[in-house]
């Protein structure tokens, strides 16, 4: 009798408890369960987003270096179309903001410097990485000096922070320098980019603007 009492008593104390705190672990159990099932979704949404990301910016490139006797003008249609869904739909993606840079590219062989600037500014507007605000500052401060808009592109210079890009943006700084008749700043400027070839990677050129005035000053 007390085994079936006790197995009753256990009975009992489980509906007890299921009546206190069924519903609550069962609220618990779906959460966990939509937690699980929502991080799952999540990642496949993010994978299929990127993989859509990923074909877009696939055809852009093909645009950007296109086959002999390729239409120019439709490539740069086709491009412009491209570019505007990679940063519409997937402006959270590494591809949109390589895909501004190759925009920007295409403007510039097509002589519209002006959005040259606009996709640099929008990168630069969205972009976190040093590689990639490095680079878009170059290329704006390229642009910019090409409009001799000389102040605004010494300023673009002056962000570019990767170590691996400042010897590059220093002698363009040096040329913005001497493009506007300073010869004594842009000698500085190339001497400082020299100092920073300590692998001998400079470029010949680099070695010649430095001679050219060198020899003019001796």
């Amino acid at each position: 009798m007390n085994e079936v009492r006790t197995d009753e008593e256990q009975v009992e104390a489980l509906k007890a408890w299921w009546k206190d705190n069924g519903k609550s672990l069962v609220i618990m159990i779906v959460v966990a369960l939509v937690a699980v099932y929502g991080f799952k979704a999540w990642q496949q949404q993010t994978l299929e987003k990127s993989e859509n990301a990923s074909a877009l910016y696939q055809q852009l490139v093909d645009v950007v270096v296109p086959t002999p006797g390729a239409n120019i003008d439709e490539n740069l249609a086709t491009a412009k179309h491209l570019v505007k869904t990679l940063k519409a739909d997937y402006a959270d993606s590494e591809y949109s903001k390589l895909a501004a840079l190759l925009m920007a590219k295409m403007a510039v062989n097509a002589k519209d410097l002006a959005k040259a600037e606009q996709e640099l500014d929008w990168l630069l507007s969205v972009a976190k990485k040093p590689l990639l605000v490095s680079v878009a500052n170059i290329r704006k401060a390229q642009i910019l000096a090409e409009q001799k808009k000389y102040p605004q592109a010494l300023a673009a210079l002056e962000n570019v922070q990767l170590a691996s890009l400042k010897m590059q943006a220093i002698e363009l700084e040096g040329d913005i320098y001497l493009a506007q008749g300073e010869k004594l700043k842009a000698r500085t400027a190339y001497e400082q980019a020299m100092a920073l070839n300590t692998e001998n990677t400079a470029p010949a050129i680099l070695s010649m603007k430095l001679n050219d005035l060198t020899t003019e000053e001796g």
